[in-house]
């Protein structure tokens, strides 16, 4: 059954400032020194296969998770069970979605690999870059919106069902390795990506206690 208790520190935004200070400092550093580097050596080793793929595309498992959890509210036997669950999960997507959209507008970075319309790319052309406010999809690199929705789903469901912990754990775990391996994120814009996704799902958590209140 969905956890309706007080949410734990670690879904605190008050008690996460020594965590969102680390992710800051880990994806500053990983921008300046790792990004690029990393980005030559997996391009180089070719770790893309059609595992690493399908671990790229994990957001699309918690999301058709949150739509049967959804469908599940339809069932009178359920509702009870699932509301809280929902609610949560419904202001978690809505601000994933506003914060995804927003970020990638703001800040402009331009992507590893070349995948779109010629895209310039660090790979193919050397570019490495934030153009804030370019419009177009070859400046939507940062942050990585598979992240983003993997840790703000994840984040979600873990808080509601802990006892399944391992499983959101892997699929957070999992975003990073597919998305690496196949060349499609920097480093840096994975971390980004998964702590906006933790601070979504908090913000959501809040949004939707006072709206119970």
């Amino acid at each position: 059954m969905p956890s309706t208790q007080a949410p734990h520190p670690l879904f605190s935004l008050k008690n996460n400032i020594i965590f969102y200070a680390v992710m800051l400092c880990m994806t500053l550093l990983s921008i300046l020194f790792i990004d690029r580097h990393l980005a030559d050596f997996i391009h180089q080793h070719e770790f893309a296969n059609s595992f690493t793929k399908l671990l790229s595309n994990i957001p699309a498992l918690l999301e058709t998770l949150a739509a049967i959890a959804l469908l599940g509210c339809l069932a009178p036997k359920l509702r009870t069970k699932l509301s809280a669950l929902v609610i949560h999960l419904i202001f978690t997507l809505l601000l994933a979605t506003l914060i995804r959209f927003g970020a990638k507008a703001l800040f402009g970075r331009t992507w590893p690999e070349t995948w779109v319309d010629n895209n310039p790319s660090w790979i193919s052309d050397r570019i490495e870059a934030f153009h804030p406010f370019a419009e177009g999809i070859a400046y939507n690199s940062f942050p990585s919106g598979h992240a983003l929705f993997t840790f703000a789903l994840a984040s979600t469901f873990w808080f509601h069902l802990p006892r399944y912990r391992l499983f959101w754990a892997v699929c957070m775990l999992g975003v990073f390795i597919g998305q690496l391996s196949q060349n499609y994120h920097y480093l840096g814009d994975l971390l980004a990506g998964a702590s906006l996704g933790v601070v979504c799902t908090q913000l959501a958590f809040a949004i939707a206690q006072k709206c119970h209140r």
